[in-house]
């Protein structure tokens, strides 16, 4: 077991609370929830609901001296988010810039979950380097905090990540849960045919988060994905198909403001040989469900 200690913020959440899952194998990890939790055996949990309060965050990472703190809290999906973009700048930014200076506090390493709409969706294969041009509430919410982290922190890691797959739990259920979930068999679903990424399990985000600490990764900005591109149509028929489920239910989204393909497909190749991590197919992902 490692010294060091991981506080994740946003840890009941579906990619918080399965982060806390795989790397409290090897860490001490508390996790930050502010309304409902599945309890973890192994993690430590602390209710806490003041992310828009800067001194709130400065004693509670004072209270709990983490050597990491990995900014997970908001959600991830873009059509909740344009219902309300001011509560994503509140959780996604503001939040993060708060726990940002909080973590400088006591000198830990800030990692910072973004998102692959950081990008237009424009051109896909979409490197480190690239110019970021959001153009929905949760990408333009995801820079700003990017821009924060990497203008004031000294030790900081910034992973930006492909839609991710896995199980969530009772209170946070993943969207692969809610599809194969027998009580809504009879829902339509509508999801998008133009819409592309490269969607990647949340253990492999884990695994970046322990290889980036083990190796003493700072100052990085790093993408993740998986070697599949595909829409979010595509990925529900063959998630479905794969378990032997019925596909019936999920409809194509057809819009005259889907004109064109957006692809936002993550170019992953120096994560790879930075990290020395593998890449999966979406099939393997499946399997890891």
């Amino acid at each position: 077991m490692s010294e060091k200690k991981i506080l994740i913020v946003g840890g009941s959440g579906f990619v918080g609370w399965n982060l806390a899952s795989f790397l409290s194998r090897n860490y001490p990890v508390t996790l930050t929830w502010h309304r409902t939790l599945t309890p973890h055996p192994r993690v430590n949990s602390v209710q806490f609901g003041g992310l828009h309060d800067k001194d709130a965050c400065v004693a509670l990472v004072q209270q709990l001296n983490p050597s990491v703190v990995i900014y997970a809290a908001g959600i991830s999906d873009p059509v909740r988010a344009e219902k309300d973009p001011a509560v994503m700048m509140l959780t996604h930014t503001n939040g993060a810039n708060h726990m940002l200076i909080a973590a400088d506090y006591v000198k830990a390493k800030s990692i910072f979950i973004s998102s692959d709409y950081v990008f237009a969706g424009i051109e896909g294969n979409y490197h480190e380097g690239d110019t970021t041009i959001p153009y929905n509430a949760l990408g333009k919410a995801k820079l700003s905090a990017e821009n924060f982290i990497r203008s004031r922190s000294l030790n900081h890691v910034v992973i930006r990540c492909a839609p991710l797959l896995g199980r969530g739990t009772l209170d946070h259920p993943s969207w692969l849960d809610r599809l194969r979930d027998p009580m809504a068999s009879s829902k339509k679903i509508t999801l998008s045919r133009k819409q592309i990424h490269n969607p990647v399990h949340v253990r492999e985000l884990a695994t970046a988060i322990d290889r980036a600490l083990q190796y003493d990764v700072r100052n990085k900005i790093l993408h993740l994905g998986g070697l599949t591109r595909i829409s979010e149509y595509d990925l529900a028929v063959r998630f479905l198909e794969h378990f032997g489920l019925g596909a019936d239910r999920v409809v194509p989204f057809d819009s005259v403001l889907e004109y064109q393909y957006q692809d936002y497909s993550l170019n992953f190749t120096q994560t790879l040989k930075l990290l020395k991590t593998e890449a999966l197919l979406l099939e393997q992902s499946f399997d890891l469900l």
